[in-house]
């Protein structure tokens, strides 16, 4: 559409906004508007929602997995309310904690300070379902549907009937809240890398608590998806892109879980070259976690610089190493393959 810029006083030039716009999003005389400069393009949005989104999803006949997979994905695309049906009567309740473990904001806000890994377990809960992706397939729906809930950050389940339920989401999703569970992502990688170096150097009991760690790294990936899908990210021509970002973000802390089981299965390794191949990466981890958030070129040409440096030291090793070692050397070099890929994102967002 069109408007005509109108002159008002000596300096000022205004337009009229789209009267569906101001009505979809109930726009009033004193709100705030977001208003960026896109080179040619002047863009103006709002944290407003614009009403009630909700969806029908029948999980009849679905197993576990698959009803995990069903909720997951219309959360993640940014619904506000879920109504589920086709699990038949049940004599169990459906029930959500509703305990600050779920709640959006002591998961954001400044009361948690972690400072070591195992301050993440304060995310931890009492039902396993909640520690993963591992599913009971004797689990009927009801505890099914209670078990993912759970998992999922800002939304409860508000009704149950005996053929449905309804699951919500309480308050307002923001851009703020987006940009704090992107920093718990990073610092949860970091501790997910703690873990496995402490692991590779014979403290095996401290990567026993990857999985708690990887569920909550998962929670938030899941949650920054909403947000993008639900409001887009800040500078919206890049939303794609920071989609890409979190999705391979939550591939790299896949990458590192599955290190961890790999190093309490009891591999033979030997720990000096798994060491120095693992710091490595750990390092380009951290270096990662700095270009994101103070990007300059420095960084960039360090990444790239670390990363040859790691490809002569794996050639150095590689005829060295046991199946064992290999194997665990496959899930390094993939994540540095994550760490290069998101670079160049990086770049993206920056260009």
């Amino acid at each position: 559409m069109r408007r005509k810029v109108i002159k008002q006083g000596h300096n000022t030039l205004t337009i009229t906004l789209p009267s569906s716009w101001v009505n979809k999003f109930n726009i009033k005389t004193g709100d705030e508007l977001d208003v960026r400069e896109q080179g040619k393009i002047l863009s103006i949005g709002t944290e407003k929602s614009s009403g009630t989104s909700s969806v029908t999803i029948d999980i009849s006949n679905l197993t576990p997995p698959i009803i995990w997979r069903y909720i997951l994905s219309v959360y993640r695309a940014g619904y506000d309310e879920i109504r589920v049906i086709g699990f038949g009567k049940s004599k169990k309740n459906i029930s959500s904690s509703f305990s600050p473990k779920t709640n959006l904001d002591y998961l954001l806000n400044n009361k948690i300070t972690m400072t070591s890994p195992t301050d993440a377990i304060i995310f931890s809960t009492s039902s396993s379902m909640r520690t993963g992706y591992d599913f009971d397939w004797n689990m009927n729906p009801v505890e099914t549907i209670t078990a993912c809930v759970n998992r999922l950050i800002n939304v409860e389940i508000i009704e149950q009937k005996e053929n449905y339920c309804v699951i919500k989401e309480l308050g307002e999703t923001t851009y703020k809240e987006f940009d704090n569970a992107i920093r718990r992502i990073f610092i949860l990688l970091n501790f997910e890398a703690e873990y496995i170096m402490a692991a590779i150097k014979g403290n095996k009991n401290e990567v026993k608590h990857i999985h708690i760690v990887d569920t909550n790294l998962d929670r938030f990936e899941d949650f920054c998806l909403r947000v993008l899908n639900k409001r887009g990210f800040s500078d919206f021509n890049k939303t794609p892109v920071m989609f890409t970002v979190v999705f391979l973000l939550e591939m790299m802390g896949d990458e590192l879980k599955k290190i961890g089981l790999h190093l309490l299965e009891n591999k033979k390794i030997n720990t000096k070259f798994m060491i120095e191949l693992f710091d490595v990466q750990m390092k380009q981890i951290n270096r990662f976690y700095k270009l994101f958030y103070n990007f300059n070129k420095e960084h960039v040409l360090e990444i790239y610089d670390e990363d040859k440096k790691g490809s002569e030291l794996i050639a150095k090793y590689y005829k060295r190493l046991n199946n064992d070692e290999k194997e665990l050397l496959h899930h390094f070099k993939k994540i540095g393959t994550f760490v290069l890929n998101l670079t160049e994102l990086k770049i993206d967002m920056e260009s």
